[in-house]
């Protein structure tokens, strides 16, 4: 729930064109006021995708990893705890060997012991295993101490991420990253995964090309990975840009076809979800968060373990034990979220709104849960967050989310430059990253950080505005509808789900759990009198709702498919009761 009212409901602009005089009004509408201009962008075929020699510098990593292959060198993946870093790990490990090359291990850092990235500390660890060549993926931009140290040692790094750079860049043998070249335009929205399965493309192609595949040696097709890549880059929150939504698209089709690794099919199945009509937005609240559960709380080796699992039956136990982990975290977040919120609730109304961020820390949070409570904080508050928590290592670690049109990264880099040292590392995108400061900096660190929003930011963007796409007409509420308007396209990060508002009469109501709202709706005055009953589910509701006796309502809401025991209905998802 947005918590949006009436006024801030605004209908997305839409250009005047068409794209298909055939296509449904509606469908039109909705991409063209995503920014689809061109019919061919309604396509997501696997042959429009970017094409591999638009990657910079992916021709040399190729050419060197070709070099180890034929070496018979010892490659090691160094991988990210979250699950855009588990799934290119996995990737990587599962596609080195698909090519030919079996000598690949791969090492996860721990988040409360190595912190982000490849630091000297892992560094040491990496080493003792004695590689001829490592791969970051999601990973490394930042890395310059541990790559250095790596380097020193005579093994060779590529560094693979999609992370914004500092203003150094490590001394890697290759860095393949489009964020880190100014002069590159395309690839720029790729998720770790999305880098890592272009890698995985273009050394196949390199080797191709030099011989290496026979009739004992075949050929494989690389596209059996992008259940993967689908899985990491939404996992990952990345802009659906064209590119993205091919890649996701793509590798849900496979997904829903069976045609997954037994990881991804244990996960859907503990989530209790269906992979025949398994969503964007499935893989986003139930299958990611159990992924990403393990780097928060435990050991992200489980995570990769379980995407590599050869037969469904360790999956099963390995994504069991993911499910456990992340309902851990449910509770420890719920018990952070509570507390953040009655710390918010004490500051006087007008002095929250006049606040440009939002800053918390509490000793005893916990630091792997510290990014979702961001998110919650911002969420209802419309401010960018940031909590913190205590970490092993003594300092603060915060995680950050933000609003449309403030970029974190830059805020933080905007306090960096002011106040130089008072961060002592940070790194993100423009709505999430991550920092460490001292304990006894904290409140320096908030002022400064606010001050630096209330400079640079547009103060237009602190006016919450919730988009939709207008309103429906009765025909549009049925289920050939719904199911054309569900495989329009992946939905997700910057290419939102669709969206409307209308007016209905309330049939019955009841509360589930005494916090969600169970509906009973039908238009008003239908003009078909058989116009069906459609059901409806608004979730974690105020109290002033639930007990609501409204006989006619207005909503913003997605026209959804809910599936129970393989049977499919018509249900309205409300994000907002206006």
């Amino acid at each position: 729930m947005t918590g949006a009212n009436p006024d801030q409901l605004i209908t997305r602009s839409v250009p005047q064109h068409s794209l298909d005089p055939d296509m449904d009004p509606v469908f039109t509408r909705i991409f063209a006021s995503r920014g689809v201009i061109l019919a061919r962008e309604t396509s997501y075929a696997l042959g429009n995708m970017l094409a591999v020699d638009k990657i910079k510098h992916l021709d040399i990593a190729a050419d060197l990893l070709v070099v180890h292959i034929n070496q018979g060198s010892n490659i090691l993946i160094f991988g990210d705890y979250d699950a855009d870093g588990a799934t290119s790990t996995a990737l990587c490990v599962s596609a080195l060997s698909s090519l030919g090359h079996s000598n690949v291990s791969y090492l996860m850092p721990d988040r409360f012991v190595d912190g982000y990235g490849l630091s000297l500390s892992v560094a040491h660890r990496i080493a003792n295993q004695n590689p001829d060549c490592v791969i970051t993926v999601d990973n490394g931009i930042g890395s310059i101490d541990g790559i250095a140290f790596l380097r020193d040692k005579g093994i060779d790094v590529i560094v693979t991420d999609h992370h914004l750079p500092a203003n150094e860049l490590p001394n890697a043998s290759v860095i393949v990253n489009q964020n880190a070249w100014p002069d590159q335009e395309q690839g720029k929205y790729l998720a770790g995964v999305g880098v890592a399965f272009y890698l995985m493309l273009a050394l196949r192609k390199t080797l191709r090309e030099s011989g290496w595949f026979n009739d004992d040696r075949p050929e494989p097709n690389l596209a059996n990975y992008l259940d993967l890549v689908a899985l990491g880059t939404l996992a990952d929150l990345v802009p659906l840009d064209y590119n993205n939504r091919i890649l996701v698209n793509e590798g849900l089709k496979r997904i829903r076809a069976g045609s997954c690794c037994s990881g991804i099919r244990a996960l859907v199945e503990v989530s209790d979800k269906y992979l025949d009509n398994l969503s964007s937005t499935d893989i986003g609240f139930a299958i990611a968060p159990k992924i990403n559960a393990a780097g928060r709380l435990d050991d992200m080796t489980i995570g990769v373990k379980c995407l590599l699992s050869e037969d469904l039956g360790s999956a099963l136990k390995l994504a069991g034990e993911l499910h456990d982990i992340n309902n851990q975290r449910k509770q420890i977040q719920q018990a952070m979220s509570d507390a953040a919120m009655q710390e918010i609730n004490q500051l006087a109304h007008p002095e929250l709104e006049s606040e440009s961020a939002i800053v918390l820390y509490q000793k005893d949070w916990h630091e792997g849960v510290v990014g979702i409570v961001a998110a919650k904080i911002r969420e209802k508050y419309h401010r960018p967050s940031i909590v913190f928590a205590g970490s092993e290592d003594g300092y603060l670690k915060g995680s950050g989310r933000s609003i449309p049109g403030i970029h974190l990264r830059d805020m933080l880099d905007g306090v960096d430059k002011r106040l130089p040292g008072l961060i002592i590392r940070f790194g993100g995108h423009a709505m999430a990253a991550g920092l460490s400061i001292e304990a006894s900096s904290l409140d320096q660190f908030s002022q400064a950080f606010k001050q630096v929003i209330s400079d640079l930011a547009d103060p237009d963007c602190f006016n919450l505005q919730v988009e939709c796409d207008g309103s429906l007409e009765e025909q549009h509420f049925d289920m050939q509808f719904a199911e054309q308007l569900q495989n329009l396209s992946p939905w997700g990060q910057r290419f939102p789900a669709p969206s409307f508002v209308g007016e209905f009469e309330v049939l019955s109501r009841r509360v589930l759990s005494n916090k969600h709202l169970k509906l009973r709706l039908k238009l008003p005055q239908a003009r078909d009198s058989s116009f069906q009953v459609l059901d409806a589910i608004a979730f974690f509701q105020p109290d002033e709702i639930l007990n609501s006796t409204q006989q006619t309502i207005q909503i913003h809401y997605e026209l959804n498919i809910n599936v129970y025991r393989h049977q499919k209905s018509l249900q309205l998802l409300i994000h907002d009761i206006l």
